[in-house]
Formats: C-alpha cells, sequence, structure tokens
C-alpha cells in the first residue's frame, strides 16, 4: 500500500508541474505578438503582376469587340476601350490637348505610323464625337481592323494602336 501511495504522489506532482508549465507557456504566449504567416512563393507570384500594373500608367487602346479570333454575324458590333487617356470629341477649330484624342479604324488595313494624319476617308472611320462604338454591315469572310488614336488634329499617337482579326459568318 505505500508503494501505491508513493507512485500516487509521483504522478500528482508530475501532474502538478506539467499544469504548470503549461500555464506558463500560455500565459507567455498570450503577451507576445502573433507570428507573421511565412510569404509563399506562390503567394508573392499572384501579388507582383498586380503592384506592376498598379504602377504602369502607360496610355492605352484595346478592342473589347469582336474578339480576336471570334467568328461573328452581321451587322458587327465594335466596342473599343482606353486606359491613362481622355477620349473627348473634336472641336472646331481643331485644337490638340495633351493626352487627349479619339478612335478612329481602319477596315482591312495596316495601322498607321506615329504622326501621319489619318485620311478622312475609305477605309477609315473616325469618331469625332468621342463614341467608342458602331455596328457595320460587313460582307462574309475574313476581317480585320486597326484601331487608332487620333489627336484633335487626327494625327496618330505613338503606342496607341491595337489590331483585332475575326470572320463574318
Amino acid at each position: 500500500m505505500a508503494r501505491i501511495v508513493e507512485l500516487l504522489t509521483i504522478g500528482f506532482r508530475s501532474m502538478v508541474i506539467g499544469i504548470t508549465a503549461l500555464a506558463f507557456v500560455s500565459i507567455m504566449a498570450c503577451g507576445s505578438e502573433p507570428a507573421e504567416p511565412e510569404a509563399t512563393e506562390e503567394a508573392e507570384e499572384t501579388e507582383a503582376p498586380a503592384e506592376e500594373a498598379s504602377m504602369d500608367m502607360t496610355p492605352g487602346v484595346f478592342v473589347i469587340a469582336p474578339e480576336e479570333g471570334s467568328t461573328v454575324s452581321s451587322p458587327v458590333t465594335m466596342e473599343f476601350g482606353h486606359e491613362h487617356f481622355t477620349i473627348e470629341p473634336i472641336t472646331d477649330p481643331l485644337t490638340v490637348h495633351e493626352g487627349a484624342g479619339h478612335h478612329h479604324i481602319g477596315l482591312d488595313t495596316d495601322c498607321l505610323p506615329a504622326g501621319e494624319i489619318i485620311p478622312q476617308a475609305s477605309p477609315w472611320v473616325h469618331f469625332g464625337d468621342g463614341s467608342n462604338t458602331i455596328e457595320m454591315q460587313l460582307e462574309p469572310g475574313p476581317h480585320r481592323v486597326c484601331l487608332q488614336i487620333g489627336d484633335g488634329e487626327h494625327r496618330t499617337l505613338e503606342g496607341m494602336s491595337a489590331e483585332v482579326t475575326f470572320t463574318v459568318e
């Protein structure tokens, strides 16, 4: 019986020591700041492009519709977009505003080099009212549209063009 009491006493002391140690660790943990989760390589890759994109303020223009390589029916709805640039209607007299201009499209033709005046005749369509959409009847077959921004004098701007190819069924 003495041996049982001795074992219970040792067990009780061990339990008290364990509980005390656990309480001490818990108290210490509550007083410290939580550890920052380690950044994974995947998280860094996901965040980096967003940071770069938010810093890039380069003006640009793009075709929203029709999508590249798509097959569409006529009449074809075309829609254009822009970023970090102001689309404005032309004025009379013609006035150039820095960082502003309007859309032009060339149907089945190449884009013009920067600095050229966009012709006001076929195959070019001007959006001098500042709009960004048009509905056009097009013959069946493959087509290519060159979207170019022109300033208040219809002069093409560096880096402000885009092309899209599509097929009319």
